[in-house]
């Protein structure tokens, strides 16, 4: 089964991490998470993502709405996913709870649905 993990963090966070030395530890600990998905051979892909740079468009009555940076109701802000194959919603929520991101923010796990093709 396919689960994408997306991860949620404080944008004090994605600040610190950053910053060439105090982000350092940090980004330290997301590299050796991302080893231990490539060791077990669960990784399928992910990226990083602009915390900062995201674009909500909406759609009212017709017509476009536009607002710079992300959804503004939210406290953390989507740094980045990937996508795991693992056997069963049990073992991505393992996966989930070891990814930085569960420590000071919260990681989400999204059942991939595959579509029949046409």
């Amino acid at each position: 089964m396919e689960f994408v993990l997306t991860f949620h963090q404080p944008a004090e966070v994605y600040e610190t991490n950053a910053d060439p030395v105090r982000g350092a530890a940090p980004m330290q600990a997301w590299r050796q998470y991302m080893d231990a998905m490539q060791a077990a051979g669960v990784l399928r892909g992910g990226n990083r993502l602009d915390a900062f740079g995201a674009t909500s468009v909406r759609v009212r009555d017709g017509r476009r709405q536009v607002q710079d940076g992300p959804y503004a109701e939210t406290k953390d802000l989507l740094g980045g996913y990937v996508v795991v194959e693992v056997p069963s919603l049990d073992e991505a929520l393992k996966w989930a709870e070891r990814s930085p991101s569960s420590a000071v923010g919260s990681t989400e796990v999204w059942p991939v649905m595959t579509m029949a093709p046409r």
